[in-house]
């Protein structure tokens, strides 16, 4: 059984992927069950895209599809909701009860964006790594209303240095990775496995990498979920196969799958 649990569609401002697009390609694929997880970002700092779900439609079109598909695929209602420690009230409101699944994401840090470059500006590259982490610290410190933490070291992807080193090779944000890894298992979270991962630096891991993927095991974490990312529909399922033959490796015998926030652990 195959779940990708990281899909956007044209309800997200990056993706012009449909909501059909995605079913067929998950049906096509073999996939058992997906999460469409399209981007909210409130007080996203970048003039020039804004990622403003509307909830109300969009709960409405996935109702519509796993009606559809309810014979070929199952179809869980998720969201990708980017954090940041000042909106988390505001954040809270808007997620409620209407979701099965629960990205915590941080495209933003210090209310300035990654993607753009404004993060960096101010810092040397662990400077800017390791005040990443804080911000991740500090909003699962402070909140829970979510099922797993997206793509941990997202923040090597961007910064555009010339080189991509481990979060794990730097003692400081090893502490912090530990930190952030312990608080997810005591409040029940997870974390993803992010594909996208192997189109940075040597192509030889996921997000987070193997390190942080083998600290997470040996500090007792089991809710574990794998996601494409996807805005296209070739993108969709990237790399499972070989991904979980690597989780395996590490020592994870179980990926899992979520209903009303609810997880169930199924047998890799």
């Amino acid at each position: 059984m195959l779940f990708d649990y990281h899909l956007h569609s044209d309800f997200s401002a990056d993706s012009k992927m449909t909501l059909k697009d995605i079913c067929e390609t998950a049906v096509q694929k073999n996939l058992s069950e997906i999460a469409v997880t399209d981007h909210h970002d409130i007080d996203y700092q970048d003039d020039q895209i804004e990622f403003n779900l509307d909830k109300n439609k969009y709960l409405e079109e996935l109702e519509k599809y796993q009606n559809l598909y309810a014979d070929r695929l199952t179809i869980k209602k998720g969201i990708e909701m980017g954090m940041q420690t000042h909106i988390l009230n505001q954040c809270d409101q808007y997620l409620k009860n209407d979701f099965d699944f629960i990205i915590a994401s941080f495209h933003t840090a210090e209310k300035k964006d990654l993607f753009n470059g404004d993060f960096f500006k101010e810092y040397q590259q662990w400077e800017a790594y390791l005040r990443y982490l804080k911000s991740i610290l500090e909003v699962v410190d402070n909140f829970d209303n979510y099922s797993v933490i997206g793509h941990l070291d997202l923040v090597r992807r961007y910064g555009y240095y010339e080189t991509t080193p481990d979060l794990m090779d730097n003692n400081k944000a090893v502490e912090l990775i530990q930190e952030i890894l312990k608080k997810i298992i005591k409040n029940d979270k997870g974390i993803e496995v992010n594909t996208t991962g192997y189109y940075i630096g040597n192509g030889q891991n996921p997000l987070p990498s193997i390190k942080i993927l083998k600290l997470y095991k040996q500090l007792g974490g089991e809710i574990l979920t794998i996601g494409s990312d996807s805005h296209s529909k070739d993108q969709i399922a990237y790399k499972f196969l070989e991904t979980i033959a690597l989780l395996k490796k590490i020592g994870f015998n179980k990926l899992t799958t979520f209903t009303k926030m609810k997880p169930t652990f199924y047998k890799i």
